[in-house]
C-alpha cells in the first residue's frame, strides 16, 4: 500500500466506518484490565503525597507582593495612545473604488 493513492469513495468510507465500528465493539467486549482495580489507591496516594509538600508563608507573601508589584507597574506604565480605525459601513471609501483607481488609464 505504500506509495499508492486510494480514492475515497462513499462506499470505501462506509466500509471504513463499519470496520471502525466493529473494532470498537470488539474493544467494548474485552475484559477490563485488572490493574484498573488498583488505580484508585495510586491516585489517592499521589494526592496525599502532594498535600504533604509545604510552602512557607514568607514564600507565599513574597510571591504575592511580587505579583502585585508587577501588576501595578504594568498598569501604571504609560502606553502609546491608540486611534481606532474609521469604519466605513458601505465598504471602501470612494477614493479606493475601482472606478477611481482605473480612471487614469
Amino acid at each position: 500500500m505504500h506509495g499508492r493513492v486510494i480514492a475515497l469513495t462513499p462506499t470505501r468510507i462506509s466500509n471504513a466506518m463499519d470496520h471502525i465500528d466493529s473494532l470498537l465493539f470488539r474493544i467494548r467486549d474485552l475484559p477490563l484490565d485488572p490493574r484498573l482495580d488498583a488505580i484508585d489507591d495510586a491516585v489517592f496516594d499521589g494526592l496525599a503525597h502532594r498535600s504533604d509538600t509545604y510552602v512557607s508563608s514568607s514564600a507565599m507573601a513574597l510571591v504575592a507582593a511580587l505579583s502585585l508589584g508587577i501588576g501595578l507597574a504594568g498598569s501604571l506604565a504609560p502606553a502609546e495612545p491608540v486611534q481606532a480605525a474609521t469604519a466605513f459601513p458601505l465598504g471602501a471609501p470612494a477614493a479606493l473604488a475601482p472606478s477611481t483607481l482605473l480612471g487614469g488609464r
